[in-house]
């Protein structure tokens, strides 16, 4: 099998059982959760009431329970987010010990891999037992190589309450259901849905050298245009306004070209 195989020690996982699971997702987040089976893995958020990304996430079906696959850094912080949410219904949200393998630059997995719903070229994603082997490609290779597709991840590039879910491509990710119906948030995301207008897009960038950390000023005839969220690597995202996007840009000093990343050119 050809391609390449890390586990991301930046993900971690929670599992969410009860009978009520499945009606107390669809009613929180963006996705409607009918679309998950054990098939198939399916991105989703979860927003603040007034439209701005909490968490970002991947839910994987099983037989009794949803499998949450979130940045480990925010997983308690998501979890007493759900639990403020869960009420009096019969749901219950842990910790789970899965760990998050990916693999790609192939077109053949493994059963317990699933094709990653937010991009074709993100390849197979998959949570395995702890004790699973540790494969020999390096996470910095994956991330620069999702970078390159404009795809964010986590919680250090999408930090919460700053962002809105489609200045960061989540509608071309997959993980908002327009029909779905109400979800917290939900108000705001389809009203600027139908607007159908975006002032700033996450567009991925690409320098000569090392890429400016996150939270360098990018750069346009000296105005500044926009800021770095997320890099490796030569390989940068940021948050760029629309109206500034074609023209020549730079980020501390350094020349950057803009692609067209999750959005359309």
């Amino acid at each position: 099998m050809s391609g390449h195989h890390t586990l991301l020690d930046t993900r971690a996982a929670l599992r969410i059982g009860g009978a009520d699971a499945r009606d107390f997702l669809q009613a929180v987040i963006t996705q409607d959760i009918d679309h998950c089976t054990p098939d198939t893995a399916q991105a989703a958020a979860l927003l603040t009431p007034q439209g701005k990304l909490r968490f970002d996430f991947l839910i994987f079906a099983e037989a009794d329970a949803y499998l949450i696959d979130c940045a480990a850094a925010a997983r308690g912080a998501l979890i007493d987010a759900l639990t403020m949410y869960r009420l009096r219904s019969a749901v219950e949200i842990a910790e789970d010990p899965h760990t998050i393998h990916v693999m790609w630059n192939t077109e053949d997995a493994p059963p317990e891999f699933r094709r990653d719903p937010r991009h074709a070229a993100l390849g197979f994603r998959a949570l395995l037992p702890a004790d699973a082997p540790r494969p020999d490609d390096a996470p910095d290779d994956w991330h620069a190589h999702r970078l390159a597709l404009g795809v964010p991840e986590g919680a250090e590039e999408l930090p919460e309450a700053t962002l809105f879910p489609l200045e960061c491509g989540f509608q071309h990710m997959h993980a908002i259901d327009f029909d779905k119906g109400c979800y917290i948030g939900q108000e705001v995301t389809s009203r600027v849905h139908r607007k159908g207008t975006l002032r700033k897009t996450l567009r991925p960038l690409t320098f000569t050298d090392t890429a400016p950390p996150i939270g360098t000023p990018v750069e346009s005839e000296a105005r500044v245009v926009g800021e770095i969220r997320a890099a490796h690597g030569n390989t940068a995202l940021a948050l760029i306004r629309e109206d500034a996007r074609a023209a020549p840009l730079t980020a501390a000093g350094q020349a950057a070209e803009a692609g067209a990343g999750l959005f359309p050119q």
